[in-house]
């Protein structure tokens, strides 16, 4: 199984890059690089910027398309993928458990898994069929960039909260890093 890291983003929010902060001795993108390891043979960073993360120990893909939206990093790990699905992963999220991962991957239905915690879906946290490229290209190229407003016209597969507390009780896998605030709460939960 191959598994992308998005790695995209700019951490406007965040005020600094929050993928290099180092939460106690590791940043954030090597704690979610650990975790993906743990579950997938071969694991990628998707990003627009690929000197960023060189010294990670994994390969890194540069977008192949040139706007700044999380669609884009789907379309290329599509893109990319040898297999017929793969694993999307936000690289903010650094709780998140391989045990979440591996339960995402052997609950994947055609053509999309992913989870749906308290109402909020997470289509960066997620199993992809590669069969959808050609139907995301489509989508892209009609100027649409929402992931959600794509998975609207797609059957897909929702892990909700009840289904994962059993491996995370306290769903901290799901704090996105995005502020300062939610900094804060990921240091409380890592104790």
């Amino acid at each position: 199984m191959e598994c992308f890291i998005l790695a995209g983003g700019q951490s406007r929010r965040f005020g600094e890059d929050k993928l290099l902060y180092r939460l106690k001795s590791k940043r954030t993108i090597d704690l979610v690089v650990d975790n993906a390891k743990k579950v997938c043979e071969r694991v990628y960073i998707v990003t627009k910027d690929a000197r960023k993360f060189k010294d990670t120990g994994v390969p890194v893909i540069e977008d192949l398309l040139p706007f700044q939206a999380p669609i884009v990093g789907i379309y290329t790990a599509l893109s990319k993928a040898e297999g017929d699905r793969v694993v999307v992963l936000s690289g903010d999220m650094p709780l998140l458990k391989p045990e979440l991962i591996r339960f995402l991957v052997d609950s994947y239905e055609e053509p999309v898994t992913l989870f749906s915690i308290e109402g909020k879906l997470y289509p960066l946290t997620a199993v992809y069929s590669g069969k959808l490229l050609p139907e995301l290209e489509s989508y892209i190229e009609s100027g649409r960039r929402s992931v959600v407003g794509f998975l609207e016209g797609l059957p897909h597969k929702r892990l909700t909260e009840d289904l994962v507390k059993g491996l995370d009780p306290e769903l901290s896998s799901f704090i996105n890093m995005n502020t300062k605030e939610d900094l804060a709460l990921l240091l409380e939960k890592m104790g």
